[in-house]
């Protein structure tokens, strides 16, 4: 395989890592703030906890398919009408994180490792 930088492909184990660790990060520090708002409370405490799991990769496939399922809810629903920049761009990569996530799985240091 012709590569430019071959000796990277040896890490190639910690690229879900690398993906599950900020897709959580995001998750939980947009999903708090929704906890306290009456009509987001449902939304909030589905990100949060898909955050905390993806943050500490446990069940990671399964919090990522219910991340992929909500991102693609607010997409289609809620951005409907707005422009990819400026509207639903961030979202879409957010989506795309959670379908790598969902495929590669958990990667190195998380609870749900391959067996």
């Amino acid at each position: 395989m012709l590569s430019v930088l071959p000796q990277f492909l040896d890490y190639s184990f910690y690229a879900p890592t690398i993906l599950r660790l900020a897709l959580g990060a995001v998750f939980l520090i947009h999903g708090y703030p929704k906890l306290f708002e009456a009509r987001l409370r449902l939304a909030g405490l589905l990100e949060f906890i898909a955050g905390v799991l993806l943050a500490i990769g446990l069940f990671t496939q399964a919090a990522a398919l219910v991340l992929a399922v909500e991102l693609l809810i607010i997409i289609i629903w809620f951005k409907r009408g707005q422009k990819f920049v400026g509207g639903w761009e961030f979202d879409f990569v957010l989506l795309i994180m959670a379908l790598a996530l969902l495929v590669l799985g958990s990667g190195a240091w998380a609870f749900d490792l391959p067996l």
